[in-house]
């Protein structure tokens, strides 16, 4: 794969950046990594799930109780997706790679592969966002389109009404299908993956499924076919979470998607191209900052993948400045409603043929 190249034409906006954020890690006193608040966190998420899954492995609950708890796990799961292992596998949890290694193996335990998200997220995802061909979070399966085409296949004028239900498979299918398609695909990074790295995903599916498969089923009173249905029900909240909280940071109105040139080279630089292609949503909202990792605020995420996400409210108002200041955009789809509303409407628009633009 060729990959497309930026113009760099932002190498003041990021100097500017990286000072003002510098200045502001010095005057407070704190680091860029987990502080006191973000300890508490990890706390919580482990503390929960560590009590519902002891609670449903045990079987003290009927089963019409069980199923939703392992909702309830679903969600945690999630949590600790966005909170935890996500910070760790950017390095921006601790300075300590050991600490981050282990912490981000909680990828690998929720069912994910820690070793395809870095390749496929960080050095892919965080590079080329939102570019169609390469970027391959707009390509979610046969059923979905995250991007503009001409004439986009009849199916993909009702995405809009059928996506959330398709939502709620994302986690399934990254569980027993994505991982071993990108472990083999050689064009997403340019290179082959690892011996050590495939290695490393199959011993965590292996973790995966003896802990939230066949552990229930050997020592839990409950059914195997209960069991397998309560699998499915913690997988569907889990990858719904997932997936709402991944597009409505860049499938949404105002978001570009740029396409490279017949050179193949993108128009922005690095910085700028981000600026374009991420939008922040329920900003100033302290429920879903907590819930969702800071990815409410991703445009922080995607200009500091190298800081912790409990950093990110306070260093918004500094981003949105110096981007202003450059004359350049700081997208924001509002409340999560807002931002919901702003998806299915791109969803809607992206299952239509392309307006020929006004001559």
């Amino acid at each position: 794969m060729t990959r497309p190249t930026f113009t760099p034409q932002d190498t003041a906006f990021r100097a500017a950046l990286k000072t003002r954020v510098a200045a502001y890690f010095k005057a407070s006193g704190k680091t860029q990594f987990a502080d006191g608040r973000m300890l508490l966190k990890t706390a919580f998420f482990f503390v929960a799930f560590a009590g519902l899954l002891v609670t449903l492995i045990s079987g003290v609950l009927p089963w019409w109780w069980a199923l939703p708890a392992l909702g309830l796990l679903g969600i945690t799961v999630a949590g600790i997706g966005f909170n935890i292992a996500h910070d760790a596998v950017h390095g921006s949890y601790s300075s300590n790679r050991i600490v981050n290694r282990v912490l981000g193996a909680w990828f690998d335990v929720l069912g994910a592969s820690s070793y395809n998200w870095s390749r496929a997220h960080n050095m892919v995802h965080h590079t080329f966002t939102n570019v169609p061909g390469t970027d391959h979070d707009l390509e979610p399966g046969p059923f979905l389109l995250f991007y503009q085409r001409p004439r986009p296949a009849f199916i993909y004028r009702f995405q809009h009404l059928f996506a959330f239900p398709l939502y709620a498979f994302t986690l399934f299918v990254w569980v027993f299908k994505k991982d071993f398609a990108q472990i083999a695909d050689r064009t997403m990074t340019g290179a082959s993956a690892s011996v050590l790295g495939g290695a490393s995903m199959i011993s965590g599916k292996l973790v995966h499924v003896g802990l939230f498969l066949v552990l229930p089923i050997l020592v839990s009173p409950y059914a195997w076919w209960q069991v397998v249905l309560g699998y499915l029900v913690m997988l569907a909240v889990a990858g719904f979470m997932l997936a709402i909280v991944f597009q409505l940071a860049h499938v949404v109105e105002g978001t570009a998607f740029p396409t490279p040139s017949a050179s193949n080279r993108l128009a922005d630089g690095w910085a700028s191209h981000q600026l374009r292609t991420t939008a922040n949503f329920s900003q100033g909202s302290a429920a879903a900052t907590f819930f969702m990792g800071g990815l409410n605020n991703q445009i922080e995420h995607h200009l500091l993948p190298g800081v912790c996400h409990i950093h990110y409210a306070e260093l918004a108002p500094l981003v949105r400045q110096v981007a202003l200041e450059h004359g350049l955009p700081y997208l924001d789809s509002g409340n999560f409603s807002q931002a919901l509303a702003a998806h299915v409407r791109t969803l809607y628009r992206f299952g239509r043929p392309m307006v020929p633009a006004p001559a």
